[in-house]
């Protein structure tokens, strides 16, 4: 019995066997060269960015090469580099290590939530969603950078998987399958149509009201195919007048009598850039509603910035489960 409690206090007694070394090998210095290498798409204007000579920007990815053992330029000469499928791994996960290593110092001074925070908007949400998110931001996170990227689901998917993004707001039909996300509110598909169209003052307009009315199609994918695929399940084909990526554009036309067009959200301003009148009707019988959703990268945690932002999108967006 005693030798036993002698074994113990050696034991405890024992500082713990030295772990492996943490050292990765590598260095952020080295990282932060090889992204600028990667965004430049070449030595020099990299090192022209960073204020050292190309020789120093080359070694650095040479050396990373060495480490990660994988080659991960191809170099060109006088055009540049370009990423291997490693090359680009790497740029990813990198971007959002150096993002990290940024924030430890506001991190352990408990300033944490200053700083940038990069937000993507749908198109053709981002009228209705941005003015109110950034008044409420600076109000209650006022240290805080807001900056916001609109586009596609498509370009926007892809600039939160870059990194570029922290978050994104978006139709959840336009987003890829992979992306964690969460619903917002859902919208309900209305029909714009000019403010002396003979069904402009119905409470609800029947599909079957609009069979031989022509459509000014919003050919931003996927809003073209969803458009069509909700009036097809409502038993129309409608015959497409114009098709446009612009959505004022086909606010205008339809202002003008041109035909109708389906959107998701009313226009805070009934008129169209002309100043012509537009009306939004709710679609009646069975029409699908989207659901809007707040979407973050499966590949990184949120940053806390990101993480203040997205709490309070969800409060402000998602407080009320509304059809809009």
């Amino acid at each position: 019995m005693a030798a036993d409690q002698h074994d113990d206090r050696d034991d405890a007694a024992t500082p713990p066997a030295a772990s492996e070394s943490m050292d990765p090998g590598f260095t952020l210095r080295q990282l932060d060269l090889f992204v600028a290498a990667a965004e430049h798409g070449g030595f020099a204007p990299a090192a022209q960015a960073r204020h050292l000579s190309p020789n120093s920007v080359a070694q650095a990815v040479t050396d990373l090469e060495r480490r990660m053992q994988t080659r991960l330029v191809l170099r060109h000469r006088a055009r540049g580099i370009t990423l291997t499928a490693s090359g680009r791994q790497l740029a990813e996960a990198a971007r959002d290590l150096l993002r990290r290593a940024g924030e430890l110092p506001r991190g352990l001074s408990g300033d944490a939530l200053s700083g940038p925070v990069s937000v993507g908007c749908y198109t053709t949400l981002a009228p209705t969603v941005v003015p109110e998110l950034w008044t409420a931001l600076a109000q209650r996170h006022p240290e805080l950078e807001l900056s916001v990227q609109e586009g596609s689901g498509t370009e926007l998917a892809q600039l939160l998987r870059d990194g570029s993004l922290d978050m994104l707001i978006a139709y959840e039909l336009a987003l890829p399958a992979d992306l964690p996300r969460r619903q917002l509110f859902l919208a309900q598909p209305m029909v714009a149509l000019a403010g002396s169209h003979r069904l402009a003052d119905r409470e609800q307009i029947e599909p079957s009201e609009l069979a031989e009315e022509p459509l000014i199609l919003f050919n931003q994918p996927p809003s073209a195919q969803s458009t069509l695929t909700q009036l097809r399940r409502l038993g129309l084909s409608p015959t497409i007048a114009h098709r446009t990526a612009d959505f004022e554009l086909m606010r205008s036309l339809v202002a003008r009598g041109l035909g109708f067009s389906i959107q998701y959200l009313p226009a805070p301003v009934p008129l169209s850039r002309e100043g012509l009148p537009i009306v939004t009707v709710p679609l009646a019988r069975d029409a699908v509603v989207e659901p809007v959703v707040l979407a973050w990268s499966p590949d990184a945690e949120p940053t806390v910035r990101a993480a203040a932002t997205m709490a309070l999108i969800r409060e402000r967006l998602g407080q009320q489960e509304r059809i809009t």
